[in-house]
C-alpha cells in the first residue's frame, strides 16, 4: 500500500494530504469546529489540483473536532462531489461512529460512503472503490 505524499496543505482547521495512489485523507483536526467556510476553501484548493482529477477521500476526526450541520448536508450532496469517488471515514471514538453513522442515515450521501474503525481496511475499500469507477469510465 502505497502512502507517498504527492502534495499536503494545512488549513486552519483541516489537514489535506493527496497520496500518490489518488487517496485524499481528510483530517479535521482536534478541538475544531468545522463550518461551511472551512469546507469551501479546502474545496477551492482541491480544483487547484486539477478539475478533471477526482479522488477516494480517507476521512479522518481528531479528539472534540466536530462538523457542523450545514458541512454535513454540503458534503453529502451532489455539489460538494465533483471532486469525489467515494468516502471512507475511520472513526475511532464512539462519539464519532455515532455521528457517521447518523450522517450515512439521514443524510444519505450520493457518493459511495461507508464508515471504518480500521484505517487499513478504510483504505483498501477506497483502492477497490476507484478501480470501480475506472472501469466504469
Amino acid at each position: 500500500m502505497n502512502l507517498e505524499v504527492e502534495i499536503a496543505q494545512d488549513f486552519e482547521k483541516i489537514r489535506m494530504t493527496l497520496y500518490v495512489n489518488g487517496i485524499m485523507h481528510v483530517l479535521f483536526k482536534k478541538d475544531c469546529f468545522v463550518e461551511i467556510d472551512d469546507v469551501k476553501e479546502v474545496v477551492d484548493w482541491v480544483g487547484t489540483l486539477g478539475s478533471d482529477r477526482k479522488y477516494v477521500n480517507l476521512m479522518e476526526a481528531e479528539p472534540n473536532s466536530e462538523v457542523d450541520a450545514e458541512v454535513r448536508a454540503f458534503a453529502s450532496s451532489n455539489n460538494q462531489n465533483q471532486y469525489t469517488i467515494a468516502d471512507g471515514m475511520v472513526m475511532t471514538s464512539q462519539a464519532h461512529r455515532i455521528l457517521s453513522n447518523f450522517y450515512l442515515k439521514f443524510n444519505k450521501p450520493v457518493k459511495p460512503t461507508k464508515v471504518f474503525t480500521n484505517k487499513e481496511k478504510a483504505i483498501q475499500w477506497l483502492l477497490q472503490q476507484k478501480e470501480l469507477y475506472s472501469h466504469n469510465c
